[in-house]
């Protein structure tokens, strides 16, 4: 009878074994290792180069959809990083040919050959081309699975800019494809790659099988359950495994949407961003304060200027009173003078006042004659015009024949006129017989004219006179105000004399007053005596101050005091406005050197809060 093997059959390593190779083994658990799929058609593990011996034959099938190259090929960008990208691998793999960047702008068909052929010989050493290239680079490039196709036309001209760019995507394609291969031929001899432990087991168990097979023992039903015992204990720890992972991806999760919003990086930037907008209103804030002190500055010494021009002004009136008191005091006058200049002032004052109306009645002659005068020039021009208006009139006078002269007339119009004597129309000359007439009529007109101007140079005659006269009234009149204005300073000056002689009076009298006072307190402890008894306090002595006088020099007093009070007022409010300003200036600058030194802090300490979590985050972040 024929032995029948429990065992299945081992998988193929390389993944692109025979149908068995998809037969499961016994155990039930396929191989955890990813299988790998080989970069050319026949490659296994067991090799560890690639091989182009079948590039004659075409892996793409026949009538397939051309595929359409999704890379930007003619973009400049994109062909610089390809050339750079091709210059570092032939530089880094011992390309034995110059190579730069102008060279790979626009090859020749040389180079082109050059380069591709060193790529085709890093993936098969083996490699040579047999035929012509043109025709042997599209099927190799098929053969490597390059996913779209490169015409014969663009092999024949390589370095033309309408074919170059697809070209050098192929150049940059064939880097990408070696830099795989190197790392998945690297992860291969490290002894890492598909490695697993069921493997191992699998095939040891195959081993043990087959060794007691050919031991002539079939059942293997304890090698079966050592088999299954350690694959359930190893099935236990990756299932503990797997919920420790799916705890982890669950703790995972959950810092992710933790850091799904905003980080506390972000959120220190934000608010390192919202101080330093702070900061630079707070600095404008105290760049205007500074403007506001400067222009406070300027004003407090508008206000002390000013307030020393106040004292400068105080002083010139104050020096103007003790000159006027000086003044008062070296004159010497009496009731009697201050009476009669009193007296001459009323007088003064009358006959001003007589001169003005003087003056408006010469004014008022002035303007009549004027008018006369206008008025007798309107009648003389009426009546030269109704002289020359008859002159006129005068030719017209044969045209009028019709009409009886009157009787005292000498022209008359002769009998008979215009009959065939060739006598003249009228009886005398009108020339001849007018001319008394009108001479005597200018006779008289000349007379008034002449009578009229003397009129007229009398009148104006007379308006210079009054117009002298009013000018010299005018020059007494302003020194009769001079004289008033030194009365009145002189009866000032006698005001105040009299004002100081009344106070000293009543000083005096409140004296006596006083000592009388006293001696009647003395005495009335003592015995009277008949001469004190009979004694009377002395009246003060009578005096009549003008009450003119009186009001004016109150009204000084009360001027001169306002002036003192106004000054007091003004030097205590200068002082308080200082002060003032001065206090707020001061206070304004410690809050703002304050609020300084407390930013300048928080930034530090914001700065250093800020280094503590970026160094916290970084390994987060790498």
């Amino acid at each position: 009878m024929r032995r029948t093997s429990l065992a299945a059959p081992r998988a193929s390593l390389g993944g692109l074994g025979s149908a068995s190779t998809n037969r499961q083994s016994t155990s039930g658990r396929p191989s955890m290792a990813p299988k790998r799929q080989s970069m050319m058609p026949g490659d296994d593990r067991r090799s560890r180069g690639m091989s182009l011996g079948g590039r004659r034959s075409s892996v793409m099938p026949q009538g397939a959809r051309k595929v359409e190259d999704p890379r930007p090929l003619r973009d400049k960008a994109y062909m610089s990083k390809s050339i750079r990208k091709l210059i570092v691998y032939l530089s880094e793999h011992g390309y034995d040919r110059s190579i730069s960047s102008q060279i790979l702008t626009s090859p020749t068909t040389k180079d082109f050959l050059a380069i591709i052929s060193f790529m085709f010989a890093n993936i098969d050493p083996n490699f040579k081309f047999i035929g012509k290239f043109e025709d042997e680079i599209p099927g190799v490039l098929k053969l490597l699975a390059y996913p779209t196709s490169i015409g014969r036309s663009a092999l024949t001209a390589v370095g033309n800019p309408t074919s170059w760019p697809q070209l050098l995507a192929v150049l940059s394609w064939l880097v990408d494809l070696l830099k795989y291969h190197e790392t998945v031929t690297e992860q291969e001899s490290d002894g890492h790659f598909d490695s697993d432990d069921g493997h191992t087991m699998f095939v040891d168990y195959l081993s043990r099988a087959y060794a007691l097979f050919l031991a002539g023992e079939d059942d293997t039903s304890a090698l079966e359950e050592e088999v299954a015992f350690v694959f359930d204990s190893k099935n236990a720890q990756l299932r503990q495994q797997a919920e420790q992972l799916r705890a982890a991806n669950g703790d995972v999760e959950k810092q992710l949407q933790l850091f799904s919003g905003e980080t506390p990086l972000q959120r220190a930037q934000s608010t390192n961003r919202d101080l330093r907008a702070d900061s630079a209103k707070f600095e404008a804030h105290i760049g205007q304060l500074q403007e506001h002190r400067d222009k406070l500055t300027d004003k407090l010494q508008a206000e002390e200027a000013e307030r020393d021009s106040k004292h400068a002004e105080l002083a010139a009136v104050l020096a103007e009173v003790e000159g006027h008191k000086a003044t008062v005091a070296k004159q010497e006058l009496t009731p009697a003078d201050v009476a009669r200049m009193g007296a001459e002032r009323t007088h003064l004052e009358q006959e001003l006042a007589s001169l003005k109306k003087q003056k408006e009645a010469a004014s008022t002659e002035q303007w009549d004659a004027e008018l006369a005068v206008s008025k007798g020039l309107d009648r003389v021009h009426a009546k030269a015009a109704a002289a020359s208006e008859a002159a006129l009139r005068l030719a017209a006078v044969a045209a009028e024949a019709r009409m009886a002269p009157p009787a005292d007339d000498p022209v008359s119009v002769l009998p008979g006129g215009g009959g065939g004597g060739g006598g003249g129309l009228l009886s005398v000359d009108p020339v001849a017989a007018r001319r008394p007439a009108l001479q005597e009529l200018k006779a008289r007109l000349s007379e008034s004219l002449l009578a009229e101007q003397d009129a007229l140079l009398e009148a104006e005659t007379g308006q210079t006179r009054a117009a002298d006269e009013l000018a010299a009234q005018g020059e007494e009149l302003s020194e009769l105000k001079a004289a008033l204005a030194r009365v009145e300073r002189e009866e000032a000056a006698l005001r105040e004399q009299h004002a100081r002689e009344l106070e000293e009076r009543h000083r005096k009298a409140e004296a006596i007053h006083q000592k009388i006072a006293s001696s009647r307190r003395d005495s009335s402890s003592a015995t009277p005596c008949p001469s004190t008894a009979a004694a009377s306090p002395p009246a003060p002595p009578s005096s009549h101050p003008r009450s003119g006088l009186e009001s004016s020099l109150a009204g000084a007093q009360g001027e001169l005091a306002a002036l003192q009070a106004e000054h007091e007022s003004f030097v205590s409010m200068a002082t308080r406005s200082r002060e003032k300003m001065y206090n707020q200036v001061v206070g304004v600058l410690d809050t703002l050197l304050s609020h300084k030194d407390q930013m300048q802090d928080q930034l530090a300490d914001l700065k250093s809060h800020i280094a503590q979590r970026a160094a916290q985050l970084e390994p987060l972040l790498v």
